[in-house]
Protein backbone atom coordinates (compact mmCIF):
# COMPACT_ATOMS: atom_id res chain seq x y z
CA UNK A 1 0.00 0.00 0.00
CA UNK A 2 1.73 3.24 -1.01
CA UNK A 3 1.93 5.90 1.19
CA UNK A 4 0.30 8.91 0.85
CA UNK A 5 1.41 12.37 2.09
CA UNK A 6 -0.68 15.57 2.57
CA UNK A 7 -0.28 18.70 1.12
CA UNK A 8 1.49 21.39 3.15
CA UNK A 9 -0.70 23.74 1.46
CA UNK A 10 -4.45 25.27 1.55
CA UNK A 11 -6.68 27.58 0.05
CA UNK A 12 -8.78 29.86 1.60
CA UNK A 13 -11.72 31.17 0.01
CA UNK A 14 -13.74 34.25 1.59
CA UNK A 15 -17.05 34.90 -0.36
CA UNK A 16 -18.84 38.17 0.36
CA UNK A 17 -22.42 39.67 -1.46
CA UNK A 18 -25.06 42.31 -0.37
CA UNK A 19 -28.14 39.66 -1.87
CA UNK A 20 -28.18 36.73 0.37
CA UNK A 21 -30.21 34.24 -1.97
CA UNK A 22 -27.41 34.89 -4.28
CA UNK A 23 -24.87 33.56 -2.18
CA UNK A 24 -26.56 30.84 -1.31
CA UNK A 25 -27.40 29.44 -4.81
CA UNK A 26 -23.38 30.06 -5.34
CA UNK A 27 -22.56 27.78 -2.34
CA UNK A 28 -24.80 25.40 -3.78
CA UNK A 29 -22.93 24.81 -6.66
CA UNK A 30 -19.06 25.21 -4.97
CA UNK A 31 -20.43 22.58 -2.30
CA UNK A 32 -21.85 20.24 -5.06
CA UNK A 33 -17.96 20.66 -6.75
CA UNK A 34 -15.69 20.32 -3.46
CA UNK A 35 -17.77 16.97 -2.32
CA UNK A 36 -16.42 15.38 -5.40
CA UNK A 37 -12.46 16.84 -5.19
CA UNK A 38 -11.43 17.82 -1.96
CA UNK A 39 -12.29 17.79 1.81
CA UNK A 40 -12.76 21.71 3.09
CA UNK A 41 -14.28 23.18 6.06
CA UNK A 42 -17.20 25.88 5.63
CA UNK A 43 -18.50 28.64 7.58
CA UNK A 44 -20.65 31.27 7.20
CA UNK A 45 -20.02 34.87 8.90
CA UNK A 46 -21.90 36.90 10.65
CA UNK A 47 -23.76 39.87 8.84
CA UNK A 48 -22.36 43.17 9.07
CA UNK A 49 -24.67 45.79 8.45
CA UNK A 50 -23.72 49.86 7.17
CA UNK A 51 -25.92 52.29 7.53
CA UNK A 52 -25.84 55.26 4.62
CA UNK A 53 -26.99 59.03 4.73
CA UNK A 54 -27.78 60.81 1.92
CA UNK A 55 -29.03 64.77 2.06
CA UNK A 56 -32.50 64.99 0.48
CA UNK A 57 -31.59 68.48 -0.22
CA UNK A 58 -28.74 69.89 0.16
CA UNK A 59 -29.08 73.33 0.14
CA UNK A 60 -32.53 74.08 1.69
CA UNK A 61 -33.67 71.21 3.78
CA UNK A 62 -30.65 70.24 5.72
CA UNK A 63 -32.87 67.89 8.08
CA UNK A 64 -34.42 65.74 5.89
CA UNK A 65 -32.20 62.84 4.90
CA UNK A 66 -32.79 59.29 3.87
CA UNK A 67 -31.03 56.34 5.29
CA UNK A 68 -30.27 53.11 3.97
CA UNK A 69 -29.08 50.06 5.49
CA UNK A 70 -26.65 47.43 3.18
CA UNK A 71 -25.90 44.23 4.68
CA UNK A 72 -23.47 42.25 3.82
CA UNK A 73 -23.61 37.89 3.84
CA UNK A 74 -19.85 36.16 4.19
CA UNK A 75 -18.92 32.64 4.15
CA UNK A 76 -15.54 31.22 4.03
CA UNK A 77 -13.93 28.12 2.46
CA UNK A 78 -11.20 25.62 4.16
CA UNK A 79 -9.60 23.66 1.46
CA UNK A 80 -7.45 20.94 3.28
CA UNK A 81 -5.94 19.19 0.52
CA UNK A 82 -6.11 21.19 -2.76
CA UNK A 83 -5.35 19.19 -6.10
CA UNK A 84 -4.83 20.68 -9.87
CA UNK A 85 -7.62 19.40 -11.05
CA UNK A 86 -9.92 21.29 -8.20
CA UNK A 87 -8.03 24.45 -8.27
CA UNK A 88 -8.81 24.99 -11.80
CA UNK A 89 -12.60 23.94 -11.27
CA UNK A 90 -12.76 26.46 -8.12
CA UNK A 91 -11.38 28.64 -10.83
CA UNK A 92 -13.05 28.34 -13.60
CA UNK A 93 -16.31 28.87 -11.36
CA UNK A 94 -15.45 31.85 -9.78
CA UNK A 95 -15.13 33.45 -12.96
CA UNK A 96 -18.20 32.56 -13.85
CA UNK A 97 -19.86 34.09 -10.33
CA UNK A 98 -20.82 37.73 -10.49
CA UNK A 99 -22.69 40.02 -7.73
CA UNK A 100 -19.94 39.68 -5.43
CA UNK A 101 -16.67 39.90 -3.97
CA UNK A 102 -14.60 36.81 -3.33
CA UNK A 103 -10.92 36.67 -1.94
CA UNK A 104 -8.50 33.43 -2.94
CA UNK A 105 -5.53 32.85 -0.45
CA UNK A 106 -2.85 30.61 -0.86
CA UNK A 107 -1.83 29.78 2.41
CA UNK A 108 1.13 27.17 3.53
CA UNK A 109 0.66 25.04 6.25
CA UNK A 110 3.48 25.08 8.96
CA UNK A 111 4.03 21.64 10.97
CA UNK A 112 5.00 18.14 10.06
CA UNK A 113 3.91 15.69 7.35
CA UNK A 114 0.88 13.76 8.28
CA UNK A 115 1.67 10.32 6.43
CA UNK A 116 -1.03 7.63 6.00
Amino acid sequence: MPSKESSLYQVKLKLTCSDLALLQRFEEELKSFLDETSSYTFLRLPTRSHLKTVLRSPHVNKKSREHFVLDVHTSSYTIIDPSNYCIRGLLKRLKKWSGGEYLLTFCERYGRRNRL
